[in-house]
């Protein structure tokens, strides 16, 4: 009787239960011509399947020999399966892989604000990729990047929050963020801001340090370098702001201020007041809950773009004003996926066209 021959479609991959019959067949010697035969498969296939599975076995006498392990095969096979894909389209633009990977490596963008820029720019480049599919060819090694070179080196940081006996030591210095009005909470005009310092050491309150404020509604952010992270030091900073701006546009720009209860911000009164007419107020201070950094939220993440070009550790004492304005630039014209793709500045200057027509 004649052995019954399966019948294959051209190109359909190995299954289980083939895999199976492939370790049978092998353990009994058949030649790998048999083994193709009885599946329905080139002879070649099964060549690189025995490969594909093969492992080195321990017998009980201590002998070993190559065997097939269809689990193995099956295994390398689903690998394969996930990184097969059409043609690598940048392979045939040199010119947009080059630009991606100065854009990620030495501008510090995000795949996803890389691809942005490009379309901010107009798109001159004959091959056009997404922002995913960015982060596929680098996770698979096809552009000159490597996932710790991504912003967030490839993992996001877990979020904390302090435990429930995480206890305010003493009260804020002024008017709590539960006062605080509700149009700064739903984030629907411009104005309102959060403050804090970015520094080296908690230790050294003296030494150099980055005043940073982040506008609420654009995320436009202002950063100034100070000498110390004194109070004294942070109300002289507001008071030089609002010289070179002028009382009016001051009080326009910055409503309110939000804080965290540092040492810093301490001298509320004095952030408030203004330098240039005592008797009145220049802004409202508002301070969060002790323990609550997700309550100047936006300032948190500017401070990670920050650190992007300042990593920890920076000593302040040697770093420019110039280069402290530049970081400034480059966080105010990066694209933000929060914005669809659109940068701060441009938020900015959209909302004040509407609130200001004239």
């Amino acid at each position: 009787m004649k052995t019954q021959v399966m019948r294959r479609q051209k190109g359909q991959h190995l299954q289980w239960s083939d895999r199976l019959i492939i370790e049978r067949m092998r353990l009994n010697r058949a030649t790998t011509r048999e083994i193709a035969a009885a599946i329905g498969c080139s002879h070649v296939t099964i060549v690189k399947e025995l490969k594909r599975g093969q492992y080195e076995h321990t017998n009980s006498d201590l002998t070993t020999e190559i065997r097939y392990s269809p689990e193995l095969a099956e295994r390398q096979h689903r690998v394969n399966m996930t990184i097969k894909g059409p043609e690598v389209k940048i392979g045939h633009d040199h010119a947009l892989a080059r630009t991606l990977e100065h854009l990620i490596v030495k501008e510090k963008y995000s795949p996803y604000a890389a691809v942005a820029r490009l379309n901010l720019e107009g798109w001159a480049y004959n091959v056009r990729v997404c922002a995913r599919t960015v982060y596929n060819y680098i996770y698979k090694g096809v552009l000159g990047i490597t996932q710790k070179q991504l912003p967030m080196q490839g993992r996001m940081k877990p979020r904390t929050r302090s435990g429930s006996d995480a206890r305010q030591k003493r009260v804020s210095a002024g008017t709590p963020i539960d006062f605080r009005p509700e149009e700064v909470n739903i984030r629907n005009t411009l104005g309102h801001w959060e403050m804090d310092t970015v520094y080296s050491s908690k230790k050294a309150i003296t030494s150099a340090a980055l005043l940073v404020l982040t506008e609420r509604l654009s995320r436009l952010e202002l950063i100034i370098l100070l000498r110390n992270r004194t109070s004294g030091c942070v109300v002289r900073a507001l008071n030089a702001l609002e010289r070179s701006m002028g009382r009016k546009a001051f009080l326009r720009m910055f409503k309110t201020i939000t804080v965290d209860n540092g040492s810093e911000f301490a001298d509320f009164e004095g952030m408030e007041r203004s330098a240039l007419q005592k008797t009145s107020k220049r802004t409202e201070v508002f301070y969060c809950h002790a323990h609550h950094s997700w309550e100047r939220g936006s300032n948190e993440n500017a401070n990670k773009l920050i650190r992007r070009h300042f990593p920890k550790g920076t000593d302040f004492s040697k770093v420019t004003a110039a280069q402290v304005s530049k970081v400034q630039e480059w966080i105010n014209q990066l694209p933000r996926a929060l914005f669809g793709g659109m940068t701060s500045n441009m938020v900015y200057q959209l909302h004040l066209a509407q609130d200001h027509p004239n």
